[in-house]
Parts: structure tokens; C-alpha cells; sequence
């Protein structure tokens, strides 16, 4: 399981991850290891959010492993991605496995060739078929802005 699975109903997330057993009646022995597992879940979320994964992938299909996990592609499921190459053709992005998708502009149509560049940071949001990004990319000066901001607005600050 991942944090893309957790529940806002708190007695759901008892079993929601088999990482982080928040079990009922837990003994206090177990509480330092719970909240330290919790911790590395935030941590992974904080850096799936912040730009810590680099594209890897052949030619236009662009692979993303997250900290987290993606398990399944919900509308509005967003990580940040730095582009380890340019694109040459319509590109696909497959995160953690789920498959390879067409990857977007923001308007639906696919990126004009070049428009993703190589160390440039983009937001990908899962949308409809596939993922959508701004491709005017963020520059490496601006990811930490980036970051903040996607911890912000994903982080439901």
C-alpha cells in the first residue's frame, strides 16, 4: 500500500497500509516504531511532491519510481518529475509501473518536440487517459519554489 491510499476517515487507515500497522489497541512498545514508519511515509510524499524523482525510460516513454507508490491512477494524483532527456516525439509517462500513458499539455495535446528538456521539473498531474503538464518547465532555480507549492496545495495547506 502507499499514502495515495490512505483514508481522511482516520478508522479506515488501520489496515489501509500494511507499512504503517496503526492497529487498534497496539502496545506502547509498538508506538515509536508506528510513528517512525508513518514518518518515512510523510518523508517519501514530501519528496515525491518536491522533485526528488528523476525520469528514467528509453527514447519518449519517461518512467517515474516514486517513495510512495503509486498503486492506481486517480484524476488529480500529481507528482514532480525532473526530465532526465528531451523528448523527440509524443511522450508517455509511466509512474511506478501503472503503464505507460500519454503525457499532455496542459490543453490536451501532446508537447511539440523539444518541449521537454532535459533537467527541467514538471508537475504531473493524472487527468482523464493520461498525465498533463505545463512544458514551459520550471527551471532548476525554481524547483524549490516548486516544491513548496505542491507540498502546499497537495499537502491540503
Amino acid at each position: 500500500m502507499s499514502v495515495f491510499d490512505w483514508s481522511t476517515r482516520p478508522a479506515a487507515n488501520a489496515v489501509s497500509d500494511a507499512g504503517v500497522p496503526a492497529l487498534d489497541g497496539a502496545s506502547a512498545r509498538e508506538l515509536p516504531g508506528l510513528v517512525r514508519d508513518l514518518m518515512a511515509a510523510v518523508a517519501g510524499y514530501i519528496g515525491d511532491q518536491g522533485g526528488a524523482i528523476r525520469t528514467g525510460g528509453m527514447f519518449n516513454a519517461y518512467v517515474a519510481r516514486t517513495s510512495s507508490g503509486v498503486r492506481a491512477i486517480r484524476p488529480g494524483v500529481a507528482v514532480l518529475v525532473q526530465v532526465d532527456r528531451d523528448n523527440t516525439d509524443d511522450p508517455t509517462l509511466n509512474v511506478d509501473g501503472t503503464g505507460a500513458r500519454p503525457w499532455l499539455d496542459m490543453d490536451g495535446t501532446p508537447p511539440p518536440y523539444g518541449a521537454v528538456r532535459a533537467g527541467a521539473f514538471y508537475l504531473a498531474i493524472a487527468s482523464g487517459p493520461g498525465w498533463v503538464s505545463d512544458f514551459g518547465g520550471i527551471a532548476r532555480s525554481d524547483a524549490e519554489d516548486a516544491a513548496i507549492t505542491a507540498a502546499l496545495v497537495f499537502g491540503g495547506i
